[in-house]
């Protein structure tokens, strides 16, 4: 490769497949020290390609060769992903604590995994220094590793906990069906309700919450009236001084001065979850197809992470770091090193000279409304699906062996993958498999043992069946009772 371009080499070779570098070639072998160990990234790599293998990297290029394949991958180096296949609901970090609130389990400082609640919808608050989680219910936590469950926290007219804020001395809950004040011993009081809420926030004289329906509205602590309405759900409020961001399915709207006619949208970002602004003046924009930033120096939201679905009330900054929650892990990027690194980079590759975008707009403005049909198409016949398989779930229809099948063939060894199989999410997962006597734990793990012993049957070292079913060696030891 000649920077971009391929170029043969002119040289005959006696084999097919050899092994080359700086005029070395050897057909038989390959040098021990250029071997490359797929390991830690056979994931990325398709199945025929998990054997010996070489590597090479041009900048931000990344090869691997295997056999008669050539795989070429593109490294990230400006962001970092941790709790690898979790859906990340919610980021907490303060001196001396740190709380990532997962649908598989709410971790305190990276190593304390709470018994209970087991899962989480919410974000941790913190109010009069007692701390509270939200989980469909509202439990006190004390750090670093037990809480307990308040009874009054939710009741059938609320629907399920979703927020908690503080506003003039008093406490404030957001659920699925009311927004209330909190009464001494929990007891709600609403202060709105008959809509589906999504988030609820302090903006310049008063409290401010979103709905499904498009609505964002106002309490001055006497009356609620309307903000804002838009064609589109509103799934996250973001004040800033006197601008307010709300974060849609269609894109990102703002507003100023609390006026409701200077509503106008900013990015045309669809499926948009939340956003933050950075110290350098930078909006992210969090969404369920990547993480876009909307920089002073460019009119366009620019891509930073793409292909990724970013979750709601999961977006953290905390200094310099950028924490970003999704469906399948933990992101996080440093802020300084993309302004000062990684956007002048990118944006010397991207920039078009003013003259020449006037002339693209009216093409862009086409393809958008192309997009913006085609999202809509998708989002019907998806919302049709997901309703015949909630259906379907609701009626537990499942066939218990035909799943234990399916998750054989399939290679599903996490409630996460299950779930996302099944398309449902672990928490309905759980509900439907308790129905049928049993968890989506207990069932995956009875499945992977079953396996185990089938592999031991067939003469494979428990190394080896570890491996496959991703366990550890002592763990299969005591459960299948070996010496």
């Amino acid at each position: 490769m000649n920077d971009k371009e391929w170029v043969p080499i002119d040289q005959d070779f006696s084999k097919p497949y050899v092994f080359y570098k700086d005029n070395f070639y050897e057909s038989d072998f390959i040098p021990k020290s250029e071997l490359f160990e797929i390991g830690p990234m056979k994931e990325l790599i398709p199945q025929k390609g998990r054997f010996i293998a070489t590597a090479a990297r041009a900048g931000s290029r990344f090869f691997v060769a295997s056999g008669s394949e050539l795989f070429e991958y593109e490294i990230r180096e400006h962001y970092s992903r941790s709790y690898f296949n979790m859906s990340i609901r919610d980021i907490y970090i303060e001196d001396g604590l740190k709380v990532i609130s997962t649908y598989s389990g709410i971790y305190v400082n990276d190593t304390i995994l709470l018994s209970s609640p087991n899962y989480s919808n919410g974000p941790l608050a913190k109010i009069d220094s007692s701390y509270y989680l939200v989980w469909d219910e509202i439990s006190n936590f004390y750090p670093p590793d037990s809480s307990k469950v308040i009874p009054n926290g939710t009741s059938l007219f609320a629907g399920k906990a979703r927020k908690l804020i503080p506003w003039n001395d008093q406490t404030f809950a957001l659920h699925t069906q009311s927004v209330s004040m909190v009464l001494p011993e929990f007891q709600l009081k609403p202060i709105h309700q008959g809509l589906e809420y999504l988030d609820l926030e302090i903006y310049r004289d008063g409290l401010i919450f979103s709905t499904i329906q498009g609505l964002c509205l106002r309490w001055d602590g006497t009356k609620v009236d309307t903000l804002a309405k838009i064609p589109s759900r509103i799934r996250d409020l973001f004040p800033i001084g006197n601008r307010l961001l709300l974060a849609s399915d269609l894109g990102v709207y703002e507003l100023n001065n609390g006026d409701k006619n200077s509503l106008k949208k900013i990015a045309n970002t669809l499926n948009s979850v939340m956003t933050t602004l950075d110290d350098f003046g930078n909006l992210w924009i969090a969404t369920e197809n990547g993480l876009h930033v909307l920089t002073p120096n460019y009119p366009d939201p620019i891509v930073i992470i793409p292909n990724v679905e970013f979750n709601r009330e999961a977006l953290l900054l905390s200094g310099e770091l950028l924490y970003i929650g999704a469906v399948d892990g933990l992101y996080t990027l440093n802020t300084y090193e993309i302004e000062k690194s990684y956007l002048p980079n990118l944006l010397s590759s991207v920039e078009i000279p003013l003259q020449e975008r006037k002339s693209s707009w009216i093409i862009a403005g086409f393809i958008a409304l192309i997009l913006l049909l085609t999202w809509y198409y998708i989002t019907f016949r998806r919302s049709k699906k997901s309703m015949v398989n909630s259906s379907l779930s609701n009626k537990n229809e499942w066939d218990l062996n035909d799943l234990e099948n399916q998750i054989l063939e399939q290679r599903i060894f996490t409630v996460e993958n299950l779930a996302e199989y099944l398309e449902t999410n672990p928490v309905q997962l759980n509900r439907n498999f308790k129905k049928m006597g049993t968890t989506p734990g207990k069932f995956l793990k009875k499945i992977k043992l079953k396996q185990a012993q089938e592999f031991l049957k067939s003469g494979l070292s428990l190394e080896e069946i570890a491996s496959k079913i991703g366990y550890s060696v002592k763990f299969l030891k005591n459960e299948l009772n070996l010496d």
